[in-house]
């Protein structure tokens, strides 16, 4: 019976696709309220399936959605990975590992049900987004540990390019991992495609996947709303089994609609709403000790175009608004994208494992973007603002160069990994990696230099009792082609020759367990990267790697089962960076900067009602070209200060039992805004900012139905905190949203 129902929920899903692909295809200008409705009708036909299912088809286990927070599986969610990948490229123990890596996963994920990457990754301390809008010259990129442009990869492995990391939609994710300090030695620079920043860590995402651990289907529909913002989504997951069990395919398909608060004030006001789709198939297929695997994604979005305001003292200055923007009704921001990521793996022996992967991506976007008005730093229009916060010419908007552009962007990547592992005795074991790789990327429009990649990584990790030593070494061959980009307001075409350049990136690391749930860790490291698609002020095309050392030590603690703390502190040193002048041209590679900090955090179960994750970073970051007791040497170029609390509760008994109360915490204190990541002036901050959430999940079992269905009931930003979340320049700051309450539905089958 649960069987025959699942199929049936299967072919439904396949209907609704097959309606989201036809409104999409056939009639783009609808808005996504139809396929909001489908999504409903299916969730009304489901329940009644569910409803008149035996009650031992019932799952046993709880599922509760919070909106913002949902538990499921044993009570309490997740937070906690039994092992993560991308600090090593094999599966480790988090509390084995040399280094940090935080992981949100896909419990985590689904629980605050976040729209993109940003969104998500700002509960994680020390990340900061740079900006959430196409114009931006580096768009979808963090900044971790200080260190800026941070660019995030498929599976650790394929750097995703310019703009996609501003559309990717957390719920396609079975986790987020972020590897913490240079990582080049593993997987190369994880610099941006102008390769001059990446110095403080990864963000690898892991695309959810067929598997082969049963038949599962699940959705999920939520909507918000709050002053002057409406918010519509709905998600669906299924994965099927085939084959008697040797293959599987899966499905995962998100729809949202979105009206942000600011297109209902200023320029903007009356411009349509965001649309987005994104459909995820894939599939498995095993087969003795070989195993085939593809996954793929198609994504499209159109939306209102967004840059953000100026700042003056932690407000709005230039005589706008909180919620207001520059653009026009009319000023649209579109993408496209199609990924596919073939692999294939082969347990050759006991001890010898070979995987093989591959990755092809294409993103299209257009942007048109009216930007809020801003003269040169040195006139003095732009001192009278620094006084007064508004500008004596009454201008509020300009057009640039770059307000109208198109681009296109291809990404082809591929590796070859083999591991051996291989026990000597019950306390010796060795496990070695070597993966050679290579990988192309380009764009048009001038927006990132063409350039070939081939790298080869070697990697060596012994376990000896409870001392665990890890060591790697990688090499990188970049070659860019010749190509000219297209001058703005009447400048001449500037052409780049071919350019060819090495780069070394090696790495230490060890951890030792002192007693069981004691653990002390460290690591050296070093990234290199050339830089490429620069020009300096003389002409030149420097081409030399910039270079970023970590040194870092920790501990790791065990109070409870399942639960760690983790303190660390570490110093990142970075050398041979490119500065700029006024004109956006390299005046030489002399450039040092240096980042400090100390991290905390705090994951896993409290105990069997109780789950937590709490993190801490505190940074301080140092621009060492700048005059030695200068403001501009030492300052908050992110916040100094920054802490993250989620945590949640299951009652336990009484006519409340299995209801699920939650709640969290995001603080980030005083941080400046800059020019190109330079220190501006003393006026030009953002104020610290706390934001409070809170939520309840009603399982339908309180009311006598079915414990896979629940209810969910959530308040955003509870206190109505007006904050800046990210910024580009000083006059491109794009804030918070107000409070917003919000309503959801989960089924699982």
């Amino acid at each position: 019976m649960r069987r025959d129902l699942h199929f049936a929920a299967v072919r439904r899903l396949s209907g609704i696709m097959k309606a989201i692909r036809h409104l999409q295809i056939s009639a783009p200008g609808l808005s996504i309220r139809a396929s909001i409705c489908s999504f409903t009708a299916f969730f009304a036909v489901s329940a009644t399936a569910v409803s008149s299912a035996p009650a031992e088809a019932a799952s046993e286990s709880q599922v509760a959605d919070l909106g913002a927070v949902l538990v499921e599986g044993d009570a309490l969610s997740k937070y906690r990975p039994e092992t993560v990948e991308s600090g090593t490229f094999t599966a480790m123990a988090p509390e084995r590992l040399p280094i940090v890596v935080d992981t949100l996963t896909e419990d985590f994920i689904r629980e605050h049900n976040p729209t993109d990457l940003h969104d998500l990754l700002r509960f994680v301390p020390g990340v900061e987004t740079g900006g959430k809008s196409l114009l931006i010259r580096q768009p979808g990129t963090f900044s971790i540990r200080g260190m800026g442009g941070t660019e995030p990869t498929f599976e650790g492995a394929f750097p995703i390019g310019r703009g996609p990391g501003l559309f990717m939609d957390p719920f396609l994710m079975d986790r987020i991992e972020i590897a913490k300090g240079p990582v080049g030695a593993l997987a190369g620079g994880a610099g941006t495609q102008q390769n001059a920043s990446g110095a403080g860590g990864s963000v690898a995402m892991y695309l959810k996947g067929a598997n082969l651990d049963g038949d599962a289907a699940s959705m999920q529909e939520n909507a918000s709303v709050g002053r002057d913002v409406r918010r519509f989504r709905a998600m669906i997951d299924a994965n099927e089994m085939l084959g008697g069990g040797s293959s599987a395919v899966r499905a995962v398909a998100t729809a949202d609609w979105y009206q942000p608060a600011w297109i209902e004030n200023g320029s903007q006001n009356g411009a349509d709403a965001r649309e987005s789709y994104a459909l995820a198939p894939s599939a498995i297929w095993s087969v003795d000790d070989l195993t085939f695997g593809v996954k793929s994604l198609f994504q499209y979005a159109e939306q209102p175009s967004y840059i953000g305001i100026p700042v003056w003292r932690g407000k709005p200055g230039g005589g706008y608004s909180w919620f207001e923007s520059s653009c026009r009704p009319d000023d649209r921001s579109s993408y496209k994208s199609f990924v596919f990521l073939p692999w294939a793996e082969l347990r050759a022996t006991d001890e010898w494992t070979v995987r093989a992967g591959g990755a092809a991506m294409v993103s299209s976007w257009d942007q048109t973007t009216r930007e809020p008005y801003t003269p040169g730093l040195n006139t003095p229009e732009f001192a009278e603002y620094l006084r007064s916060g508004m500008w004596p010419s009454g201008e509020k908007y300009m057009v640039s160069g770059f307000s109208q552009s198109h681009s296109v962007t291809r990404n082809f990547g591929g590796y070859l990994r083999a591991v051996h592992d291989r026990e000597f005795s019950e306390s010796l074991r060795n496990v070695f990696l070597v993966q050679p790789d290579a990988s192309w990327r380009e764009a048009t429009s001038g927006f990132g230099t063409p350039t070939w990649r081939a790298g080869l990584t070697a990697q060596d990790s012994v376990e000896k009792g409870p001392v665990a030593v890890l060591a790697g070494l990688r090499l990188d061959r970049f070659d860019q082609k010749s190509y000219a980009v297209a001058g703005t307001r009447g400048a001449p075409s500037v052409r780049y020759p071919k350019i060819a350049a090495e780069a070394l990136s090696p790495r230490v690391g060890a951890s030792v367990e002192a007693v069981d749930g004691l653990v002390f860790f460290g690591n050296v490291s070093q990234t290199r990267t050339p830089m490429l698609g620069l020009r300096g002020a003389d002409g030149s095309t420097p081409d030399d790697p910039w270079r970023a050392t970590q040194c870092e030590g920790g501990v790791r603690v065990r109070p409870a089962e399942s639960l760690w703390l983790t303190m660390t502190g570490y110093s990142i040193e970075q050398e041979n960076v490119p500065e700029f002048d006024n004109t956006g041209l390299v005046l030489d590679t002399d450039g040092r900067n240096a980042s400090r900090g100390a991290e905390v955090s705090l994951s896993g179960d409290i105990d069997e009602r109780w789950t937590i994750l709490a993190m801490y970073s505190f940074n301080r970051y140092e621009n060492r070209n700048a005059p030695r007791g200068s403001r501009a040497r030492s300052f908050e170029r992110v916040p100094r200060h920054s802490f993250s609390l989620s945590v949640s509760h299951e009652i336990g008994g009484g006519p409340l039992e299995g209801v699920v109360f939650g709640g969290g915490f995001r603080l980030r204190s005083k941080s400046y805004a800059t020019m190109r990541g330079a220190f501006v002036d003393e006026n030009l901050y953002f104020s610290r900012s706390c934001v409070f959430d809170v939520n309840a999940a009603i399982p339908f079992s309180v009311f006598g139905g079915s414990a896979d269905w629940a209810l969910s009931l959530g308040v955003r930003n509870l206190f109505d905190e007006r904050y800046f979340e990210s910024s580009r320049h000083y006059y491109e700051c794009l804030v918070g949203e107000p409070r917003t309450f919000e309503i959801g539905l989960r089924a699982r089958f």
